[in-house]
């Protein structure tokens, strides 16, 4: 019996393992996994999506007048109209307006400044404009014309600009 308990005393000798080769290995592959990274530099822009239908929850007696600005950015020109539940059809006929390119083939976004304005002093609590490009509006003319319609000239104008396509 004593020779079967030496046996096993042999077999419970600890042991080291050779941690360098695993080292090395990790050594060079982490430099390599953080230079095949890539870093992104995510920009947006801050739009909302077209509602179909207002909450309720106003009461009569609080609920002002809303107006919603429609831009058209044309091959052309610029079109503006206004849609509104609580006006009448000849008031907003009223506000349809067109607006011609200079003779350097831009649009005036100050004319249209001009009449946003015009229509925040009437219709204060209005706040969103949907603005539908063409085709052949460039990017960065659609960024202006947000621009232009959130604030110009220090003077906050319609906060909530809805990007959206042509409907027809």
């Amino acid at each position: 019996m004593l020779g079967g308990g030496r046996y096993r005393r042999r077999q419970e000798e600890d042991t080291d393992l050779n941690m360098v080769p695993i080292m090395n290995l990790f050594l060079v592959l982490i430099p390599f996994l953080l230079m095949s990274a890539s870093f992104f530099h995510i920009k947006a822009i801050n739009t909302s999506i077209p509602v179909l239908a207002e909450s309720q929850k106003e009461s009569q007696k609080e609920k002002k007048v809303k107006l919603t600005v429609v831009v058209e950015l044309q091959k052309d020109k610029v079109k503006l109209s206004a849609l509104g539940s609580d006006v009448s059809q000849q008031e907003l006929e009223r506000w349809d307006s067109t607006i011609p390119m200079n003779t350097e083939q831009t649009y005036q976004l100050e004319a249209m400044a001009d009449y946003l304005k015009d229509m925040k002093k009437v219709y204060p609590a209005s706040d969103t404009l949907i603005l539908i490009p063409a085709e052949n509006v460039i990017y960065d003319t659609i960024i202006q014309t947000m621009d232009v319609a959130r604030r110009f000239e220090d003077e906050p104008l319609f906060p909530n600009v809805v990007l959206s396509g042509s409907v027809g």
